[in-house]
């Protein structure tokens, strides 16, 4: 017969979902910035106009995506705030009605 699984804490509870999102979120960070960046290059190569594409294309996408981390990061921090402040419909065991 299978032993029953040891309950689950933290970052194990998830299966190693935020480690995942970690390494998206900096993957996104690195590379979407390097794409636009090499983008803005090919551009300023045809156009002959220096490097302004590849600068500004750069910095407004590496721009964005601090912001889009940021937002998301608030977010998930207001969502779980109003998670774990939100009222219980069921008392925690071995409580009764009047402990709480």
């Amino acid at each position: 017969m299978p032993m029953p699984a040891a309950p689950r804490t933290g970052d194990q509870r998830h299966g190693g979902r935020t480690t995942d999102r970690g390494f998206t979120a900096a993957f996104e960070l690195v590379m979407t910035p390097a794409l636009f960046a090499f983008i803005g290059h090919l551009i300023d190569g045809k156009l002959g106009t220096g490097r302004i594409f590849t600068l500004v294309l750069a910095i407004v996408v590496g721009a964005y995506e601090v912001w889009k981390l940021w937002y998301g990061y608030n977010a998930e921090v207001a969502s779980l705030e109003a998670e774990m402040f939100q009222p219980r419909s069921v008392p925690t065991p071995g409580l009764s009605a009047e402990d709480l």
